[in-house]
This record gives structure tokens, C-alpha cells and sequence, in this order.
């Protein structure tokens, strides 16, 4: 007897997100029929909002979790009890399935990661590469801290931060990272039962952060699948919130608190009262459409000087239209770099904007 297909259960927690979870769900639906697999979609609506629960209960939903908003975390857990796929897909609202996403993921798990996740991409050509994940090992963070504060340990990092991001950018299958960006991660049922509910004390930010910690502390394995391309609309599940910086804050804090060494802590937290001098200075212009064409392995574009976290391309001469809108309003700097045998180089560094 011939096997059932694998099915695969899309968690999708909402709230006032039905203006662009349809596309959410249709690309997932589109993709799991490319994949060949039976798709589940469970839609965690966190709004006593009666419209917004109406829209998305007409939406191409299994079953919807009505519930008062007690934060990702939780509704993730909740939606996770209904679930009943053997690989579930924890997701924001605001994402898009490319053609032919899922299948790589899918593969990426029966090759012995614990978890993976997709290239997130800003736009629908999928140029416009969302940096990966940054470590939340305290080393980590720490190397971080320092390399954004002084110039010489900036500069002498700069190639190996470049080779990273090289790696992961220009992959062409999942490649092993430290940590996963949350928008969307595919995970196994099994894994989800050996790791454990996401913790239900961060409201929003961290919370997935904290859980791929504990996975990993327990020996799990994360790959990013470069051969699957997911559109993320940064920001629109947080663009409503006025308080996002003070709820960002604080679950900054209460993760720092829970797995960082109380001296860690403290030095962390003199750090990020100094001044930052590091990161390049860029030959300055006056808006984005000026920059010039430059061949480039890889592209950086930050609101940082120190270029972390930055948004980029690779193999390029010229940067995508697409990010005029991203750096139209605030200070904004860019690096182009290019590999060859003696390592990288920098081939030229701008700057526009008013802070």
C-alpha cells in the first residue's frame, strides 16, 4: 500500500493581519501542491475584533483559534495544539511563499537539521537579501558589541563578517547557522515535543530567539535553505504598536537575564551607553539613486555605519530599484565588496541622509 503524503500544518498567528495573511495562506497552498504534500492551514486570530475574525475564518483556513492577544509566543503554542501535521511551518502573517520554497525545506529537515528556515527576500525577484540570524551565544554578543563601539576591531573583522554573509547569501541549499530568523521556521512535530511550548513570558521579540537557544543548548541542528526564497513585509506586525521599542527592550532584557552571566550583563549594558565610532565613513551623496555602478560580490545596506544588521545583494552591479524604498527617509550607509584569491576587498563605501 502506497503511503499517504506527508502532511505539513502552516501555524499562522494573526492580529489585525487579514489584510495580508490571504497571500500568506494561497502561497502556501500553491507551494504544497508543487511539493506534493497534504497542506493544514491553523490561523491563531489574537483580536476581539469581530471583522477581522470574519475575514480571516473566509480565508482558506482548516481551523481558526479565537483567543484574547497574549503575544506570538502564546499564540504560536496554541496553534501548535491544534496542529496535527508531522512538519509544521510557524509563521508571521506577513510573509509569501515563492514557487518551489517548500520542497527544499522539507528536504533540508530529512537531512538531518532539527530546523530550518528560508532566505528571507524584501522584494518578488528575490534580489534583496534579509541578513541571517545573529548569534545569541553571549561570545557572540559580546564580539558584536565591541566590533560596533571601536574602529580597528570594526576593520579587522570586516572580511570574515563579509565571508559569512558570502556563505549564506550565495548558497545554493541550506547551509549550518547558528540561529534562525522567526518569521518562519519548519520544524517537526517531534522536535517541537523534545524541545518544548515556546515560553509564554515574552509578549513579542525574543521569544524565538529563546527557543532556538534551548534547542540548540540541547543539541539541535539549524540550517538556512538558500534555495528558498520567502517574501517578508518587514514590520507590519509591529508597525501598529507606538510602545514596540519598550516591548523590544524588554524582551531583550528578560532573555539577557535568563542566559547571560550577571557580568556579561553588566558590561553589555556599559557598552550600550558609549558611543559607537565604528563602521565606514562613505564618500557622501545625496540620495540613493546616485549611487554608482560597481561590480560587487556583495552589496551591504544599513541604517548603521558598522553595517549591522544590513539588507544586501550579491553578484551585482547595481542595486535593486526596490530599495529606494526601503532608505527614503533617515541616514543610510552602503558597501560594496569583492572575493578573490587574497580575500576580500572593499571597492567602495557612500552615505546619505539625515539622521
Amino acid at each position: 500500500m502506497e503511503a499517504p503524503p506527508l502532511k505539513v500544518s502552516l501555524v499562522v498567528v494573526c492580529h489585525h493581519s487579514s489584510e495580508v495573511m490571504s497571500e500568506c495562506v494561497s502561497s502556501f497552498r500553491r507551494v504544497g501542491g508543487e511539493a506534493s504534500v497534504q497542506t493544514e492551514v491553523v490561523a491563531v486570530e489574537q483580536s476581539d475584533d469581530q471583522g477581522e475574525q470574519r475575514a480571516v475564518a473566509a480565508m482558506d483556513v482548516d481551523r481558526m483559534v479565537v483567543r484574547p492577544n497574549a503575544g506570538y509566543a502564546a499564540g504560536l503554542n496554541a496553534g501548535m495544539e491544534e496542529a496535527t501535521g508531522e512538519t509544521l511551518l510557524l509563521a508571521n502573517p506577513d510573509i509569501r511563499f515563492a514557487g518551489g520554497s517548500l520542497g527544499p525545506l522539507l528536504d533540508a529537515l530529512g537531512g538531518g537539521y532539527d530546523v530550518v528556515g528560508p532566505q528571507f527576500v524584501w522584494d518578488a525577484a528575490g534580489e534583496i537579501l534579509f541578513p541571517p540570524a545573529e548569534d545569541p551565544a553571549p561570545s557572540a554578543e559580546l564580539r558584536r558589541t565591541i566590533r560596533s563601539r571601536w574602529q580597528w576591531q570594526w576593520q579587522s573583522g570586516l572580511a570574515a563578517s563579509l565571508e559569512e554573509l558570502w556563505r549564506v547569501w550565495s548558497a545554493g541549499g541550506p547551509v549550518a547557522v547558528p540561529n534562525l530568523r522567526g518569521p518562519l521556521l519548519a520544524v517537526p512535530r517531534a522536535a517541537v515535543d523534545a524541545f518544548g511550548p515556546f515560553d509564554e513570558g515574552y509578549f513579542l521579540y525574543y521569544e524565538e530567539t529563546e527557543w532556538l537557544w534551548r534547542a540548540r543548548r540541547a543539541g539541535a541542528r539549524f540550517g538556512l535553505v538558500g534555495n528558498s526564497r520567502v517574501v517578508h513585509h518587514w514590520g507590519h506586525s509591529t508597525a501598529r504598536r507606538e510602545d514596540r521599542g519598550e516591548v523590544e527592550a524588554r524582551s531583550r532584557e528578560r532573555f539577557f537575564i535568563r542566559n547571560y552571566p550577571a557580568v556579561w550583563r553588566w558590561f553589555l549594558r556599559r557598552m550600550a551607553v558609549s558611543r559607537s565610532e565604528a563602521g565606514v565613513s562613505g564618500e557622501e551623496i545625496s540620495r540613493f539613486e546616485e549611487l554608482p555602478e560597481k561590480a560587487a560580490d556583495v552589496w551591504l545596506i544599513s541604517s548603521f555605519p558598522h553595517l549591522v544588521p544590513s539588507v544586501g545583494c550579491v553578484k551585482r552591479s547595481r542595486l535593486p530599484d526596490g530599495l529606494s524604498d526601503i532608505t527614503g527617509t533617515g541616514r543610510w550607509f552602503a558597501l560594496a565588496a569583492s572575493r578573490g584569491e587574497g580575500g576580500w576587498s572593499p571597492v567602495g563605501s557612500w552615505a546619505w541622509g539625515r539622521s
